[in-house]
């Protein structure tokens, strides 16, 4: 129920704000068409992070509205907001999660929700009271009362331009609030004491009949007073003055470091996710010896590194994300950012740190190929990109499915073809169709392959002679100046020489020479895949990105109001 009391009185004014939890506050600072009113819709109910304190909260909305004001002024402002509502003793408390982390009461996280709507071109709160005790519910709507004995409320309604009334969700009546007394009065309904008791219909079947007449007339008259149109935008319709694109990037990087810092257990759980990923490989796999034994360990590992990092950012996100949601489609609907900001700057930072952990450890305990710092540097380059893939691909699905469980169920239906299509278990020229075609688009084949050539890329040893070493004896293999060396076992096996010396040879019998995109040396080969995993981060980001505008839309295209459409 919409209250807009029809004129300045105490008395009233208590009446409104304190009818039942389903009240809701609209606060007008300018003429609005319905369209624009529609649009502007915004749920009280909306979520905070809980991971900022009430401070934090009003200084992120602040710099995204206010951002000609250096940081001292823009404090103040929050300072005057933090006392009209009351929030002073909470304001450096973390806003926390109801039943899982402790942080402030119900009240006090209401009225952090009316905080950050303040000031703003429409303020509707929807069920500002539900779920709050009678004491907090009387002091939350004391200090909305208090701020619209300030000019923002119910209390200038007299001095509004205009006034749209709802019936249904449909328009009943939109023009000047001094056309409606005489419109009232032209009709023969008489004026309440709350105006929307204008719409509440007669319980008598033949007095609801023609009153429903009475709201069509009158809606008829609003229509010919202000046109179809319903005129022209005024200068008080132009949209306050936000944020730039760089400007919000940088302000959603700041508050993600922020909720990384104090999202403590969620960083935990993947960091020690990561190190304990990399520790069971790397012990599994320790110090591999540069024989020819090694050479299938060392493609293996590689495989599994690159598999975990991808599961792990991709549960991750799916985990993550949907607990944001709430709090994304009111900042969006707000006009703070645009949700290309928000998904940009999303997870991105840490996706590119745990790699290090992974690295740093598996590395040296498995014993890679570290004969240059190149070598390291860019098998790291390979698992962050690995990693944000991982994510984008989380991303996709959380932003997609309205659930927690159900991003869960289908994450796994998105792992399995990497495992199986990357070209570990067969050949990618063995697969049959389509899943040939579809190996095209799998993370793990293109990864693999990177990484194994990498670890196959060595500088040119002049000293090693292949007529001396493919038939030396195997107790020499410590004094060999070739990459690889042959025991006496895998001698005998190939007949008495030593079928693999170098790196081009180790990769020829693993059969990774062959496989597109293939270049006409190493680097070239690492390159090309390297180009073909950003390609599809950036598919699976713009894809991202694509089903989050979606949701978007859904969220500000008139959900809010059921005639928005036929306005």
């Amino acid at each position: 129920m919409m209250v807009l009391p029809w004129e300045r009185s105490e008395a009233m004014l208590d009446t409104s704000l304190r009818m039942t939890s389903c009240t809701k506050l609209v606060c007008l600072l300018g003429p609005l068409r319905p369209i624009q009113l529609i649009q502007l819709c915004l749920k009280c109910g909306g979520q905070v992070c809980e991971t900022l304190t009430p401070r934090e909260n009003l200084m992120f909305a602040a710099a995204f509205i206010l951002p000609k004001l250096d940081k001292e002024k823009r404090s103040l402002v929050v300072e005057g907001v933090i006392e009209k509502l009351n929030l002073k003793k909470c304001c450096n408390t973390v806003v926390g999660s109801p039943g899982l982390v402790r942080g402030i009461s119900g009240g006090e996280r209401k009225r952090t929700n009316v905080a950050l709507s303040l000031n703003p071109t429409l303020l509707l709160l929807d069920e500002p009271t539900s779920g709050l005790d009678s004491k907090m519910s009387d002091s939350l709507m004391r200090d909305v009362k208090q701020i619209g004995e300030q000019g923002c409320t119910e209390a200038v309604f007299a001095r509004f331009d205009k006034v749209l009334l709802l019936e249904t969700g449909r328009v009943a009546y939109y023009g000047e609030v001094k056309s409606l007394r005489g419109c009232l009065k032209q009709l023969g309904i008489p004026l309440p004491e709350l105006l929307l008791d204008v719409l509440e219909i007669p319980g008598d079947e033949a007095e609801k009949e023609a009153h429903v007449g009475k709201l069509k007339e009158l809606k008829q008259l609003s229509d010919k007073a202000s046109g179809a149109d319903h005129g022209s935008p005024t200068k008080s319709e132009a949209p306050v003055k936000r944020a730039g694109p760089c400007r919000q990037l940088a302000i959603l990087f700041q508050r993600e470091l922020v909720n990384v810092k104090r999202n403590k257990a969620l960083t935990v759980v993947r960091s020690v996710q990561s190190i304990a990923s990399a520790l069971l490989i790397g012990l599994i796999f320790l110090q591999l010896e540069r024989n020819m034994s090694s050479l299938s360990p060392r493609l293996f590992s590689s495989f599994l590194l690159v598999f975990a990092q991808f599961m792990f950012a991709l549960l991750g996100v799916v985990n993550a994300f949907p607990a944001e949601r709430a709090v994304f489609l009111r900042e969006t609907q707000d006009k703070l950012y645009h949700p290309a900001a928000f998904y940009l700057a999303k997870d991105t930072i840490m996706q590119c740190a745990f790699p290090i952990l992974v690295v740093a450890i598996s590395y040296p305990l498995i014993g890679l190929n570290g004969e240059s710092a190149d070598r390291v540097l860019i098998f790291y380059f390979i698992m962050a990109v690995v990693s944000n893939c991982g994510a984008a691909v989380g991303f996709c699905v959380s932003a997609a499915v309205p659930s927690v469980n159900l991003a869960l169920s289908i994450a796994p239906a998105l792992v399995m073809p990497q495992l199986l299509l990357g070209g570990l278990f067969i050949k990618i020229e063995d697969l049959y169709q389509p899943f040939n075609a579809i190996s095209y688009l799998m993370v793990a084949r293109y990864a693999v392959q990177a990484t194994v050539v990498n670890e196959f890329t060595c500088s040119e040893k002049t000293e090693c002679n292949a007529a001396v070493w493919r038939i030396s004896s195997p107790d020499l293999c410590d004094d060999s100046p070739c990459d690889f060396c042959c025991t006496a076992h895998e001698m005998m096996a190939s007949g008495g020489i030593c079928p693999v010396l170098t790196c081009d040879q180790g990769i020829a019998s693993l059969g990774m020479d062959e496989i597109w995109p293939m270049g006409e040396t190493h680097v070239e080969t690492i390159f090309y895949n390297i180009i073909a995993l950003l390609v599809l981060m950036f598919l699976f980001r713009l894809q991202g990105l694509n089903i989050l505008m979606i949701s978007y839309r859904r969220a500000t295209t008139g959900r809010c109001l059921p005639s928005c459409k036929s306005e």
